[in-house]
């Protein structure tokens, strides 16, 4: 779909803007006939014009207050400036005022028209044409003409068509298309026969019809009976289209201007966002920390304070990063401009964009700026390294789901950029761990393990669940652990057990002796399966220290030379050897065995062949049903 290239008008009320539009479009934007007999007046303020055989959109808004909510409500949706300075008076205060606003919502192209050339003489001409280019500098606007015009006349009106045609043939601003649907309501109708309809222009996604749409900030679900934009009734609207929304089953009393309709659940509230902030040089008075101000994003207008983070106070023409502390729950993205505006006069004396739409409040620190700031040097990017290094305090990992949830951002956009930052983050199974966090984990996991060898010198390791509990991280999943423990330098994991390469199991003269005593007595003749007590062995080997016995097994059964079974059972590795040929026999030859059977075939007790069985089976050479035990369902183990 090729998108409808939009132009706002700027400039001071009394310089011709109206006026112009006329001239322009030989269309009063207040007086459109075919709006008002629909009584769904969603282009309030927008004429259309053809241009290069497509129809641009040009929003004029009449009165100061409405063009400041109107420049940042369109923001999403505008693509170019036509900004009017009378020629007979030149740049005025209120001039230089929307020019700021047009610089701190991000357009930087347009066109400069002087009007009410007619009314000037030559002297003015040439001034208020300085003026106007003087202004264009220090604004950064760039690719920015200036034409001068009369609508009384019609000079310049054919050049200044051109212009526009010019800069339409460039294209729009790029639209995010592909991010999840999100659109702020700028206006909210109760029409008879059609019940509410709320307006706005979509700032980035598409929406089909016939798919439900959440509102925020009451974080409900609504279904919507019909779309209409640009004046015709549609199935699909896209990024920087305004769009009306006919919502049954939901009261108009309960909307307000502010309110968004989002697809999924990417979008939240939040009450801080942490920002990057101008306050401008032409502000009577410096910004205060903690000073009451208002906001203004998108359709809302909130209250709140702006806690500046390097300093006290904000010197007129100065930037630095500020938290907004929000008196009710906000809707923004990474990216989004405002406007800050006193909170009495309500004159604009400040703008920006939001650098973190979901922060926590922080205490005022220097290097938190510089954080901020490689966040606004590196964009989107940067905002997802930050998310990365603020894991909480118990957590190791983030999934993609949780960054993308955290930043506002669509999975896809959230995976393009987690693929620049491979050097920095690490994947494990679902998760990312940032390399830096890796690290530091590293040092603690072989601390940790240091003080387990030297504490438990018989024991080969840790368990991997008591050291990620131990170090204070709640991590259920064995995989996870095993994971994060592989790519920790000079630390191996065999099973569940943790421990570091170097280590060696530091035996005394008497285990050493007692291993080979156990080892010997476990050894059975040829293929005789050879099962002893627990208790009986620790009489058979003399081993008085129960202790010291327990930390020698624990040594032999983690080396694999000794196995326990139910029932305070122990055998050798060559008894385990011989049960499985005996078992592989049988099967081989009956298909089937149970224990009243496989004690005659081994020579031991039933209870002892219950053990060996059940052992096997959990080992996975049965298939148990019903006391019988079965080849397995796979292959048979070798």
């Amino acid at each position: 779909m090729k998108q409808k290239i939009t132009f706002c008008t700027a400039g001071h009320i009394d310089h011709g803007k109206s006026s112009l539009v006329i001239a322009l479009t030989g269309e009063d934007p207040d007086t459109r006939p075919e709006e008002k007999m629909r009584g769904m007046t969603i282009d309030l303020g927008f004429t259309f014009m053809p241009v290069n055989d497509e129809e641009i959109a040009i929003i004029d808004v009449p009165g100061h207050e409405d063009f400041v909510k109107t420049m940042i409500a369109g923001s999403w949706g505008v693509d170019y400036f036509l900004l009017t300075i009378a020629s007979d008076e030149g740049v005025m205060p209120q001039t230089i005022e929307h020019a700021e606003i047009i610089a701190s919502i991000g357009l930087k192209e347009g066109v400069i028209a002087m009007t009410r050339v007619d009314l000037a003489n030559d002297k003015m001409r040439l001034s208020s044409r300085e003026e106007a280019r003087t202004l264009a500098e220090e604004m950064g606007f760039t690719d920015t003409n200036i034409i001068e015009t009369s609508a009384v006349t019609g000079v310049g009106i054919n050049e200044l068509r051109d212009e526009l045609a010019r800069l339409t043939r460039k294209g729009g601003r790029e639209r995010e298309i592909r991010e999840p649907f999100f659109l702020p309501i700028d206006r909210i109708l109760s029409i008879p026969g059609h019940g509410t309809v709320v307006a706005g222009t979509v700032a980035c996604g598409t929406y089909r019809l016939g798919k439900p749409l959440r509102l925020l900030p009451h974080d409900m679900e609504v279904r919507v009976r019909s779309v209409q934009t640009h004046g015709q009734s549609v199935d699909e609207v896209y990024p920087g289209q305004r769009s009306a929304f006919n919502l049954p089953r939901v009261e108009a009393e309960m909307l307000e201007r502010g309110n968004c309709l989002v697809d999924g659940d990417i979008y939240r509230t939040s009450s801080i966002i942490t920002v990057t902030y101008n306050h401008s040089k032409r502000a009577e008075k410096p910004l205060l920390h903690r000073q009451r101000v208002r906001l203004l994003t998108g359709t809302a207008e909130v209250i709140g304070r702006m806690s500046i983070l390097d300093r006290d106070t904000l010197m007129p023409g100065d930037n630095t990063i500020c938290q907004f502390m929000s008196e009710k729950p906000l809707v923004t993205r990474y990216g989004d401009p405002f406007i800050i505006c006193h909170f009495s006069t309500k004159r604009v004396i400040g703008g920006g964009r939001v650098l973190d739409p979901h922060s926590k409040r922080v205490r005022r620190k220097k290097e938190l700026v510089e954080r901020y700031r490689q966040i606004e040097k590196d964009g989107e990017r940067g905002l997802i390294e930050l998310i990365m290094k603020e894991m909480p305090a118990d957590r190791l990992l983030w999934t993609e789901e949780e960054i993308a949830r955290r930043a506002s951002f669509s999975e896809e956009k959230t995976r393009r950029h987690i693929e620049t930052l491979k050097g920095d983050l690490n994947r494990i199974g679902d998760g990312y761990i940032t390399t830096e966090l890796l690290s530091y984990l590293g040092e603690r996991v072989r601390g940790a393990l240091e003080i387990y060898h030297r504490e438990n010198p018989t024991a080969k390791g840790m368990e991997v669940g008591s050291l990620f509990k131990k170090l204070g991280y709640s991590i259920s999943d064995r995989a996870t652990m095993s994971g994060i423990i592989e790519m920790i330098e000079g630390v191996q994991i065999e099973g569940k057990i943790v421990y570091l390469s170097e280590s060696e199991v530091a035996l005394s003269r008497s285990q050493r002796h007692l291993v080979e005593r156990i080892i010997k007595e476990l050894e059975p003749e040829g293929d005789e399966i050879k099962i002893l007590g627990e208790s009986g062995l620790r009489e058979i080997v003399g081993s008085p220290d129960e202790r010291n016995f327990e930390a020698v097994m624990t040594y032999l059964t983690r080396q694999g030379d000794v196995l326990r079974l139910f029932g305070n059972k122990v055998i050798g590795k060559k008894t385990l050897n011989n049960a499985i040929k005996f078992l592989k026999d049988v099967l081989s030859e009956r298909g089937s065995v149970r224990a009243s059977e496989f004690k005659d075939i081994a020579g031991i007790s039933r209870r002892d062949a219950t053990a060996i069985l059940d052992h096997l089976n959990n080992l996975g050479y049965t298939r148990r049903v019903s006391g019988t035990h079965y080849p397995p369902d796979n292959e048979k183990r070798e």
